[in-house]
């Protein structure tokens, strides 16, 4: 007997040579005839066989220096007549590694996505006092992982729990998943009031090589008083450039929530029907827009800035990044520099955006929504 398996509710053995002989054999020791029998072949491969290779791969990864290779493979598993090994990437550079250095056998075959899938979803960074925020705007296109802080300064408890997912920007605009290993622990975690959880994102650039350029990392929270979910987003960039990166590594991240819970306390157990309206979002069907577009936003902030003379003096000039709120009405507020370059140029961009005018809020459905919204200060010396 070659070994056995269930196919729905019936028992299979696989045999070679005589099957008469074992039927006999097995129902004899068995007291019953209710099982099928299988004829181990040349093209098939009985349970035995693939236990032998099981071995094999397991032995094999456990020492495999190839990083590539090792952390691409998610799970591998034995069925009826093959065994699956599941790649992040299934591509065929992983395909043949695999081939080569841990077994070439027509009994494995593999999955996993073959290309990075579209993905066009978004979520809050900043909502009812709960914010998530990438601990470095910037990180290595070799970094392993990117860091995050979830900070709760909402009126009630939140539950998550490990699973996350992460997507990129393409040269074009478009977004993919970044893939990235699926399969996590079922832990449930509880965030207090005036409490932080940190989480690490696994990027894999030993797997895939990471571009420069856009990422966001999504991680889902339940507000325990209603049970409602929410989808946090976290943006930050990956890059090649040194000088980029060290800059990135010299801003401070506050981590403090620029919104807050003002739905009222309510007794344990008593539903409440939540409420968007100090929702914060990024992206909206509607973008804000400056009084005659972007263009005209550009010309504003350049005739608007008065150069500082400590910073011009010592040749400073560059990009300080902002973040504001475009409320409801236009009005914008809560101005934030994310990206500094000089402290005197951080105070001049803060200004620039505080002394702007009303801009055309941004619509979600047709409705007025608070937003988020990233703007560039460029400070060039050109006298």
């Amino acid at each position: 007997m070659e070994g056995m398996y269930f196919d729905g509710s019936t028992l299979v053995f696989q045999v070679r040579g005589d099957t008469s002989l074992a039927r006999q054999t097995l129902e004899a020791a068995a007291g019953s005839g209710a099982f099928r029998l299988e004829m181990a072949t040349s093209q098939s491969f009985t349970q035995k066989q693939l236990k032998e290779i099981m071995d094999i791969i397991r032995t094999k990864h456990d020492k495999l220096t190839d990083l590539s290779l090792k952390n691409n493979m998610t799970s591998w598993g034995m069925g009826s007549h093959r065994i699956t090994v599941t790649f992040i990437l299934n591509s065929p550079e992983a395909r043949k590694a695999f081939r080569e250095k841990i077994v070439d056998s027509p009994a494995v075959v593999f999955e996993g996505p073959t290309a990075p899938s579209r993905n066009a979803r978004v979520g809050v960074s900043d909502t009812l006092g709960i914010c998530l925020q990438a601990d470095c705007p910037v990180y290595s296109t070799k970094a392993t992982h990117a860091t995050f802080t979830l900070v709760n300064q909402s009126n009630t408890y939140l539950e998550c729990g490990d699973p996350y997912s992460i997507t990129y920007e393409d040269e074009k605009g478009v977004w993919h998943d970044l893939p990235i290993h699926t399969v996590f622990f079922s832990i449930a975690y509880n965030i207090e009031p005036g409490g932080k959880k940190y989480l690490s994102g696994s990027l894999y650039p030993e797997v895939h090589a990471n571009k420069p350029g856009r990422y966001r990392f999504f991680y889902q929270v339940t507000l325990t008083d209603t049970g409602k979910n929410i989808t946090l987003m976290a943006e930050f960039r990956l890059t090649d450039n040194e000088q980029e990166l060290q800059q990135g590594k010299r801003q401070k991240t506050t981590y403090v929530p620029l919104t807050q819970d003002t739905r009222p306390l309510l007794p344990s157990g008593v539903p409440e029907t939540p409420t968007e309206d100090n929702r914060l979002w990024q992206v909206v069907e509607e973008m804000p827009e400056f009084p005659g577009g972007m263009k005209k936003c550009m010309e504003y902030i350049q005739s608007e800035i008065h150069y500082p003379k400590a910073a011009k003096e010592a040749g400073v000039q560059g990009r300080v990044i902002v973040q504001v709120i475009i409320e409801k009405d236009g009005t914008p507020t809560q101005a934030r520099v994310v990206r500094h370059i000089h402290p005197e140029l951080d105070a001049e961009a803060i200004r620039i955006i505080r002394n702007m005018p009303k801009w055309k809020p941004g619509r979600q459905n047709g409705v007025p929504k608070r937003v988020l919204y990233t703007l560039p200060i460029a400070f060039r010396i050109t006298d």
